[in-house]
């Protein structure tokens, strides 16, 4: 039988000033018939019917906050589709009733109201309320309004809320001061963290109410403050969900090894790790490049006799595939049939992706075709393998596969393609693929673009990757950060200074510059344009610096030859215990040749194993064969390659044949090229520098004779060039181009200083000239070295004496060049900075940063 509608005249008169009504009326739903016993959920329903009859009783507030309780309940997300449109018709008659009464800006009845109304997906009309209702000091009210400001994620908001409840002396109860902590954290407003943190602790919340401590601990970590944090899970004896909690926080920021650490002191002190715990470690490990670190977690995780998961395996996978370490990835392949583990679909995708990315397509296939369930990322994966194999053919036939399997490939399928073409230097193909992609109605993304600038980057083709970003913003796609780390990659491999500024402004305009990522890209681009102090400002503005960026800084150091600042660094870094890798010792080793520091170079890579468990790579053996060559140590050197296990390396040798080549050995230098020449048959360099050598010691026919092999291989020698960058303009000056416009301009000018130079001391160094020809040509020859007319160039283009001249060569720089720019910077009063093909000089004052070794 049908029920009737409540009257509202049998309702209390409304006070004049009443709360505005978000609905209008509607009729109760019918009430239950008699019968078997209903459900729970339909006994609430049957209740609040019945309730809503009696409307004497909702001059009790009591009753009136229970039932606003019982339907917010109703509308919970798992309750059946007729419950909830039930109480959505009760909703708008309650709130209609508690205005009527009088009962709205009660602060109990309005805290319920407004977690009904939040419920209904009318999040503005509960904040208004809670604002009208808490003009007065009624604690209640304010409390409720932090809280449910930061359950709506309106972080600065609830701050503000809760800083003018203190303003008004209004107390904070427990739950809202771990909701404003809360706050803060994801703010990363860490100052009113502590106000709040202290205000609690006053209060007595941070031991009595449970949630602060763990809410207290992450807004410390959110804010990168994880001993803060530590002390706090320590001191309070959090439980281990809030352990948990910092963990992810240090994971999703970059922090590994503070999240490493944290795990480790559960298991030491703390409460025991869950497999939750590892998986959280092992994803941060894999997502922020800590691929070697993931496999001691999952060794932990199984000395604690846990059983990895579908997640664990994911984040090891990736870290196997990112390492590129197929062997791994098989073990744990192995583990994974041996433990009888649950297949799914995301485990058989992380497979086929490890195996793709380690180049064993042969393997992805064999495991995508044994899926049974298959998606769209399992699809792609294989897509994108066959792609950056190069393998176009089977990664087109996998897409119409797709295709015939009811499956539409998308955007990511696409890029996947895209990556693959650019990667391997077929840009015109990836170009036309994302014009066909335009032309059937897809909208190539963010992704699509970085994949075509990085595979330029990557191939050296840098002038197509600012094209393309070009490109990129005429079709209005947003760059992202990663977009901008290439980009600045693309600018410290050209040198462009200017350029990586103008970069730089970008990502300041569009708040890049506080991700790391682009951060160490900016480290690494002015490092590499010639600007050490601009990398070391962005260095020192970091707050908590990680490896990566350490990494950048001392490579930028090791280049520009600041050895000891670099020797400092390193000791900084493992100070704060940054623990180095390969990387590391790469550039410190550099370091060391720079200033030719032997016994220093000596004791570093002997303790890179023995202190710091770093397995020396081929680069690192090679740093050392460099540094041993440098110092004229040659002896050594051939003796340190042979009992190396890198002993095959063409690097290990061409290192010995350039320090052969320096020094005059000759030879020791025809022992290295003969090796050299079976390792890299078509290498032109090391052919050039024994054509040198042999031409040097006045045996022309051997030079001769060299000449001819390379002509019979079809090796073209690399012509030397240097460039200036005056303005907008790049200025190129090469040995076998065409000339300059301004070549009288510069030569005159040219002479003119070399004639000022020969008063204070400079004799012209002929010696790097070969050709058998008398002594005064040669000096004329000298004058024709590219860095030379740089150099001049800039001297007569440049505005102001204040701004340092900056040359860029591919070839070693000659003794006398080296002579010129000292003499030049110390008459003119400017500062010269010049990239060769070893190093950064700087000359200043009649002196080069090199100290005369390089």
């Amino acid at each position: 039988m049908a029920a009737q509608a409540i009257s509202l005249s049998l309702l209390p008169t409304p006070p004049t000033h009443h709360h505005a009504l978000p609905y209008h009326a509607k009729p109760l739903p019918p009430p239950l018939q008699h019968g078997r016993s209903p459900p729970p959920h339909l006994l609430k329903v049957s209740s609040l019917s019945e309730a809503l009859r009696g409307v004497d009783s909702f001059r009790d507030g009591r009753l009136l906050v229970s039932l606003l309780r019982q339907c917010a309940e109703l509308l919970h997300g798992d309750q059946d589709a007729e419950c909830i449109s039930a109480a959505r018709q009760f909703a708008p008659q309650l709130h209609s009733l508690a205005v009527r009464a009088g009962r709205a800006r009660d602060p109990h009845v309005a805290c319920a109201l407004v977690d009904l109304l939040a419920r209904l997906g009318r999040g503005a009309s509960s904040r208004r309320l809670l604002e009208e209702a808490s003009d007065g000091k009624d604690a209640v009210l304010w409390n409720k309004h932090v809280a449910m400001l930061a359950e709506a994620e309106e972080w600065r908001e609830a701050i503000a809320v809760f800083a003018e409840m203190q303003a008004r002396g209004v107390p904070a109860d427990g739950y809202a001061c771990a909701r404003a902590l809360h706050a803060c954290g994801r703010a990363g407003a860490l100052r009113e963290g502590k106000a709040v943190h202290a205000h609690a602790a006053k209060a007595g919340h941070v031991a009595a109410h449970p949630l602060v401590p763990g809410f207290l601990a992450g807004m410390y970590a959110e804010n990168a403050d994880v001993a803060a944090a530590t002390r706090v899970l320590e001191t309070m004896d959090a439980a281990a969900v809030a352990w948990n909690a910092v963990l992810a926080c240090c994971a999703r920021l970059g922090l590994v090894d503070d999240a490493l650490e944290l795990a480790e002191r559960m298991a030491r002190s703390g409460p025991e790790p869950s497999l939750a715990t590892w998986n959280t470690v092992l994803s941060g490990c894999s997502r922020h490049g800590r691929d070697r670190e993931a496999f001691g977690v999952v060794r932990s995780m199984l000395e604690q006799e846990l059983l990895p998961d579908s997640s664990t395996m994911s984040s090891l996978l990736k870290s196997v595939a990112n390492l590129g370490q197929i062997a791994h990835g098989m073990e744990a392949h192995c583990f994974f049939l041996r433990h009888w583990l649950e297949p799914d679909v995301y485990t058989g995708t992380a497979f086929v992706d490890m195996y793709a990315k380690c180049g064993r397509l042969d393997y992805a296939q064999k495991v995508f075709d044994a899926l049974e369930l298959r998606n769209m990322t399992t699809w792609n994966s294989l897509v994108a393998g066959y792609a950056n194999a190069g393998q176009f053919d089977s990664a087109l036939k996998l897409v119409e596969e797709m295709k015939m399997n009811r499956l539409d490939p998308h955007i990511t399928t696409w890029n996947g393609l895209i990556t693959g073409y650019s990667m391997n230097g077929r840009s015109s193909q990836a170009v036309l693929l994302l014009r066909q992609i335009k032309a059937i109605g897809l909208t190539p993304n963010v992704v699509s673009w970085t994949s075509l600038i990085s595979g330029s980057c990557h191939n050296g083709d840098y002038e197509d990757s600012f094209y393309f970003f070009y490109e990129m913003q005429k079709d209005d796609v947003q760059p992202s950060v990663v977009t901008m780390s290439v980009l600045l990659r693309a600018c410290a491999g050209l040198a462009l200074l200017k350029k990586g500024k103008e970069m730089h402004c970008f990502a300041l305009r569009r708040a890049y510059d506080h991700d790391m990522v682009v951060r160490t890209a900016l480290i690494d681009m002015y490092s590499k344009a010639g600007s050490l102090t601009s990398a070391k400002r962005i260095f020192e503005s970091i707050q908590k610096n990680n490896l990566v960026s350490c990494n950048a800084m001392l490579t930028g150091l090791a280049v520009h030859g600041q050895c000891r600042e670099a020797i400092a660094l390193f000791h900084d870094m493992c100070n704060l215990g940054l623990k180095p890798d390969s990387i590391t010792f790469t550039a410190l080793l550099t370091a060391c040749r720079s200033m030719e520091l032997i016994t220093e170079g000596w004791e570093y890579f002997d303790s890179m194993e023995s202190r710091y468990g770093v397995t020396p790579t081929v680069e690192n053996y090679a740093c050392m064969v460099d540094l041993l060559s440098r110092c004229g140590y040659l002896d050594e050197a051939m003796d340190f390659i042979n009992k190396s296990p890198f002993k095959s390396a063409a690097s290990l040798w061409g290192a010995l044949l350039t320090g052969c080549t320096v020094h005059g050995n000759l030879a020791l230098a025809e022992v290295a090229a003969r090796i050299l020449f079976k390792l890299e048959p078509y290498n032109s360099a090391n052919y050039l520098q024994m054509v040198s050598l042999y031409e040097h010691e006045q045996m022309f026919d051997e030079a001769e004779s060299l000449k001819y092999a390379m002509k019979a291989r079809t090796l073209n020698s690399r012509p030397g060039w240097s460039w200036i960058q005056i303005e907008q303009s790049i200025h190129v000056f090469e040995v076998e181009g065409k000339p300059h416009p301004d070549t009288a301009e510069i030569y005159e000018e040219l002479i003119r200083l070399v004639f000022q130079i020969r008063k204070t001391g400079y004799v012209p160094d002929t010696s790097c000239i070969v050709y058998n020809v008398p002594e005064e040509e040669k000096e004329k020859l000298l004058l024709s070295h590219t860095e030379k007319l740089a150099i001049t160039y800039g001297l007569i283009h440049s505005d102001s004496s204040r701004v340092p001249i900056r040359v860029i060569k591919n070839t070693r720089m000659c003794n006398d060049c080296h002579e010129v720019a000292k003499h030049i910077s110390a008459i003119c009063d400017r500062q010269i900075i010049l990239r060769d093909a070893d190093r950064f000089h700087h000359f200043t004052g009649g002196k080069c940063s090199c100290n005369d070794c390089w």
